[in-house]
Protein backbone atom coordinates (compact mmCIF):
# COMPACT_ATOMS: atom_id res chain seq x y z
CA UNK A 1 0.00 0.00 0.00
CA UNK A 2 1.18 3.52 -0.78
CA UNK A 3 0.85 6.61 1.40
CA UNK A 4 -1.49 8.22 -1.13
CA UNK A 5 -3.95 5.33 -0.53
CA UNK A 6 -4.32 6.15 3.19
CA UNK A 7 -7.29 8.45 3.72
CA UNK A 8 -8.37 7.39 7.22
CA UNK A 9 -7.07 5.36 10.15
CA UNK A 10 -9.23 2.41 9.09
CA UNK A 11 -7.34 2.16 5.79
CA UNK A 12 -4.46 0.49 7.68
CA UNK A 13 -4.74 -2.56 9.91
CA UNK A 14 -2.91 -2.58 13.24
CA UNK A 15 0.84 -2.68 12.50
CA UNK A 16 0.35 -2.39 8.74
CA UNK A 17 2.57 0.07 6.85
CA UNK A 18 2.24 2.27 3.78
CA UNK A 19 5.29 3.44 1.84
CA UNK A 20 5.88 6.45 -0.43
CA UNK A 21 4.88 6.09 -4.06
CA UNK A 22 7.64 5.56 -6.66
CA UNK A 23 9.39 8.87 -7.43
CA UNK A 24 7.77 10.52 -4.38
CA UNK A 25 8.96 11.37 -0.93
CA UNK A 26 7.53 13.09 2.11
CA UNK A 27 8.83 15.26 4.90
CA UNK A 28 7.06 16.20 8.12
CA UNK A 29 6.21 19.63 9.45
CA UNK A 30 4.56 20.70 12.64
CA UNK A 31 0.88 21.58 12.33
CA UNK A 32 1.61 25.32 12.37
CA UNK A 33 4.37 24.90 9.75
CA UNK A 34 7.02 26.38 12.02
CA UNK A 35 9.37 23.41 11.98
CA UNK A 36 10.37 20.47 9.79
CA UNK A 37 11.35 17.20 11.42
CA UNK A 38 14.68 15.53 10.63
CA UNK A 39 14.72 12.91 7.90
CA UNK A 40 12.31 11.91 5.18
CA UNK A 41 9.31 9.65 5.77
CA UNK A 42 10.12 5.94 5.32
CA UNK A 43 6.56 4.75 5.96
CA UNK A 44 3.30 5.24 7.79
CA UNK A 45 2.34 2.68 10.42
CA UNK A 46 -0.89 2.22 12.38
CA UNK A 47 -0.59 1.82 16.13
CA UNK A 48 -3.96 1.53 17.85
CA UNK A 49 -6.19 4.49 17.04
CA UNK A 50 -3.40 6.56 15.44
CA UNK A 51 -1.11 6.62 12.41
CA UNK A 52 2.57 7.48 12.80
CA UNK A 53 5.18 8.46 10.24
CA UNK A 54 8.57 6.77 10.68
CA UNK A 55 11.47 8.88 9.39
CA UNK A 56 14.90 8.00 8.04
CA UNK A 57 16.27 9.55 11.26
CA UNK A 58 14.62 6.68 13.18
CA UNK A 59 11.92 8.76 14.85
CA UNK A 60 8.13 8.41 14.74
CA UNK A 61 5.63 11.26 14.73
CA UNK A 62 1.83 11.11 14.86
CA UNK A 63 0.11 12.27 11.68
CA UNK A 64 -3.38 11.94 13.13
CA UNK A 65 -5.00 13.66 16.07
CA UNK A 66 -4.93 17.23 17.33
CA UNK A 67 -1.15 17.35 17.71
CA UNK A 68 -0.40 15.43 14.53
CA UNK A 69 2.24 16.45 12.03
CA UNK A 70 1.58 17.32 8.38
CA UNK A 71 2.91 15.15 5.55
CA UNK A 72 4.46 17.36 2.87
CA UNK A 73 4.85 15.63 -0.52
CA UNK A 74 8.15 15.99 -2.38
CA UNK A 75 8.38 14.84 -5.99
CA UNK A 76 11.76 13.63 -7.22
Amino acid sequence: MFIEDVRSIEDLAEGETATPEPDMGYELRTMDGSRSEAGKVECLVRRGPAIYARTTAGEEFAVTGTSGHVLVPLSF
